[in-house]
């Protein structure tokens, strides 16, 4: 889960491979932000460039480095026919007409979403979130469900700024959302990006929720979500201590056939 200067990234595609080289990586994917209504700012304007670009890098470091061509495809994505190496789902907002109110921009745009919507109930937002995570897998027909429940990158750890992540709705309509989503896809990430953003100390999935992926017959595999150089290996080892304290064997790793 890797972000680039192509979309809402800080470094270029090569410097992201330099580090993960540097770092002993044996294979590093990229997964730029797919184009959408409510992703103008940060989508992927030039698919063609950034498919090319991640082309000529496995062709350049093929001698040290698996590289791998990704999208981070929204719900509300538009469409996008290209051929990717996989694809990670992800919804990022809600939508009421032609407006979209993000999850994960900012914690005074969370708030005005949650009034606006809901005259300041963070629960009722959340539920809707999920209900909305219900559907990513058969409608973005990804490989990897990205950051199940982002809509906590700023509720804190433990501190419940805006909603209860044990809300007793919020956990029924996360229990769907997982059921519904392991019929299409049954690989969650362990998504660091909030630690590496400094938003939170903890990553997605909370351990609520990796309980009931466990459950419904899911695997976990790591992903950074990392928008820079310094954040490409964030906090890889505690997660894996994490879900394994939760009972997996350890990350699944996506093998590609190409």
């Amino acid at each position: 889960h890797t972000h680039t200067r192509y979309c809402d990234g800080k470094n270029t595609p090569e410097e992201m491979v330099l580090e993960a080289i540097r770092l002993g990586f044996d294979t590093l994917g990229f997964s730029g932000h797919a184009s959408a209504p409510e992703a103008e700012s940060y989508g992927v304007k030039d698919v063609v460039g950034y498919i090319d670009c991640i082309n000529r890098l496995k062709d350049k470091y093929s001698d040290k480095i698996t590289i791998l061509c990704g999208i981070e495809r929204d719900i509300f994505s538009y469409p996008d026919d290209n051929d990717y190496d996989y694809v990670i789902g992800a919804v990022h907002s809600l939508r009421r007409g032609n407006k979209y109110y993000s999850t994960d921009m900012s914690p005074q745009s969370f708030k005005a979403a949650i009034d606006e919507l809901y005259d300041g109930d963070g629960e009722a937002f959340a539920v809707e979130y999920m209900n909305l995570v219900k559907d990513v897998a058969r409608i973005t027909d990804c490989d990897i469900i990205a950051h199940f429940d982002l809509v906590s990158k700023f509720n804190g750890d433990g501190e419940n700024f805006f909603f209860d992540t044990c809300a007793e709705s919020y956990l029924a309509a996360a229990k769907a959302a997982i059921e519904e989503n392991v019929k299409y896809c049954n690989l969650f990430e362990l998504n660091t990006g909030a630690i590496g953003r400094g938003w939170r100390k903890t990553p997605y999935p909370t351990p609520e929720m990796l309980d009931m992926i466990r459950a419904a017959g899911g695997k976990m595999t790591y992903g950074a979500d990392t928008h820079s150089v310094t954040t490409i290996l964030c906090a890889h080892d505690e997660g894996e201590a994490l879900i394994r304290a939760h009972g997996f064997d350890g990350f699944t790793r996506l093998s590609i056939n190409k």
